[in-house]
């Protein structure tokens, strides 16, 4: 956690959440950028290969700012490039460093498959280090050193010939050099395979045992694959059954042999594989959900895996598509944009739901972890009806939100822009039911709309639409009611502006961005008594 903040904010205090900001004051400068905007645009501004580089150093590589296509670059006060060049050749090095004059000790006994899976990623990391300082570990005089250089220096050469080619390479080089036997594990899976089947004798070393059962594991997940395969090819149903007897015997907890599988076999026949998957009961891809997420994603498209997870907008079950909906969400590809697609899928499926029956919908959706944000910016029409279609559902559906990703206010905030006067009148009754702090936060929500806008014109934000959110609660709960719940808002960010828990520009944004919704209003002589409300709201005459 500690060195991801460091990571992530690229070492500035300034990008460090102000709420966090008190923890790592003595910590950490305030950094080469002033705020995320500048810094976001600073990244999007870098060549291919600089980006490569500053990803290395700071975590702006997992930004997602898709949304933002054109931020305002800051220019950092110095050359952090060069500065971050230095850094991780300097970095780099002490880590060839440490496998020479460690290796023994790092090498420890990957005898099971952890360890060597874990030994695997730490060499073939090592290999890529090579790559870029070869000559760095020549500069050492310790034994292990020379050894460790010849043996990533033969791994490093560009790899020709076919997998049996490269395999007899790797033989002959092992008589000659019988030290290169503990780097196998950074050898491709085809060509181990080959060198294994050889019968070529190998010399003994510690990974070795870990090595040879893995290749083990690999010729025979290879040639249940390829039979697999070559029962699907002709008929689906027949590959399914083999394929089904398979998990059967291996068991779905055996999560490391059934991704190898999957592994090898979507790559091996991307068409067969898909025809042979859809082709398995619904059971088995609901099961299979749990150790091969990713994979199912790249074999299925979104509607074959939906309707295996029995996520349909025809079912019949509401039990089997709330669980289908709890397996797709919870059991997430480990990669945001593969679940996309996905997601939007079960959105459509939820909206057609929806269409026939919003109400019936809207229990389908209570205490399941369906992710609300997305179905009301994805279907916002849809998302109105389910929570239109009854007062205490809708207000539970907001009330029992994820609290940390898409907490009450958030939803709210949705569902300004998707039907403001919804929103106002579910505002209304949360206030009526003693929900303060939940109306406090929801109107504070509304803040930096002005300023995230001028930023960028893809971000959902309608300021048209904040100002028909105050004038249907100005209109239905009057002036007072309004006044109060502003000030009442105001009051809960000053006091957090106060503490350091959010931007020092806070108030001054709120109040812009309700000024300027107000301002959009047809009706001037509303507009003219929101802005009075407003100003008197946060203390100005």
């Amino acid at each position: 956690m500690e060195a991801d903040v460091v990571y992530n904010t690229a070492g500035s205090l300034n990008l460090v959440p102000p709420v966090l900001r008190k923890y790592w004051a003595d910590f950490l400068p305030a950094g080469r950028f002033d705020d995320w905007y500048g810094a976001a645009g600073w990244f999007q501004s870098l060549s291919h290969d600089d980006v490569s580089l500053a990803g290395k150093w700071l975590g702006f590589e997992h930004l997602d700012l898709r949304q933002y296509p054109s931020l305002d670059p800051a220019t950092p006060p110095e050359d952090i490039l060069l500065a971050a060049q230095r850094v991780i050749e300097t970095e780099e090095k002490e880590r060839l460093r440490d496998l020479a004059y460690q290796f023994d000790l790092l090498i420890g006994y990957p005898q099971n498959d952890e360890d060597f899976e874990f030994w695997r990623r730490y060499l073939r990391d090592k290999v890529t280090l090579y790559r870029d300082h070869p000559a760095h570990l020549a500069v050492f005089s310790i034994s292990r050193a020379e050894q460790i250089d010849s043996a990533l220096r033969f791994l490093a050469a560009p790899a020709t010939g076919s997998p049996a080619q490269q395999a007899q390479r790797l033989a002959d080089r092992l008589v000659e050099e019988p030290f290169l036997v503990n780097f196998l594990p950074a050898v491709d899976n085809q060509v181990l395979v080959e060198l294994f089947s050889s019968g070529t004798a190998l010399p003994e070393g510690k990974t070795l045992q870990a090595t040879a059962s893995f290749v083990e594991r690999l010729k025979i997940f290879g040639a249940k694959v390829d039979s697999v395969l070559r029962a699907g090819r002709s008929d689906p149903t027949a590959g399914a059954a083999e394929l089904e007897s398979f998990i059967a015997d291996t068991g779905l907890d055996q999560k490391e042999d059934i991704k190898l599988f999957f592994d090898l076999f979507k790559d091996r026949d991307q068409k067969a594989a898909k025809d042979v998957t859809f082709a398995l009961s619904n059971e088995t891809i609901q099961g299979l959900m749990i150790p091969v997420p990713f994979q199912l994603r790249t074999i299925l498209d979104p509607e074959e895996l939906l309707s295996k997870l029995g996520i349909e907008s025809d079912a019949a079950n509401q039990s089997s598509v709330r669980d289908g909906i709890a397996l797709l969400v919870e059991e997430p590809s480990g990669n945001f944009q593969v679940d996309e697609p996905f997601l939007a899928a079960m959105f459509q499926v939820v909206a057609e739901r929806a269409e026939d029956d919003p109400l019936e919908t809207a229990l389908l959706l209570m205490d399941s972890p369906f992710p609300l944000e997305g179905m009301i910016l994805a279907q916002p029409a849809a998302a109105s009806s389910i929570f239109k279609s009854d007062r205490e559902f809708g207000l539970a559906l907001v009330r029992n939100s994820d609290s940390l990703i898409a907490p009450p206010w958030r939803i709210m905030y949705r569902l300004v822009k998707t039907d403001p006067s919804l929103a106002a009148g579910m505002l209304a009754e949360f206030q009526r039911r003693g929900e303060a702090v939940l109306v406090a936060e929801s109107l504070a929500y509304l803040a930096y709309d002005k300023d995230r806008q001028e930023r960028s014109s893809l971000l959902p934000i309608s300021l048209e639409d904040d100002g028909r959110f105050l004038d249907a609660l100005f209109k239905e709960e009057g002036a007072e009611w309004l006044a109060a719940r502003l000030s009442e808002s105001v009051e809960l960010y000053r006091q957090r502006v106060s503490a350091n828990e959010v931007g020092a520009d806070f108030l001054e944004r709120y109040r812009e961005t309700l000024e300027f919704a107000a301002a959009f209003l047809d009706d001037r002589e509303t507009g003219k008594g929101l802005t009075e409300i407003i100003r008197r709201a946060f203390g100005m005459p």
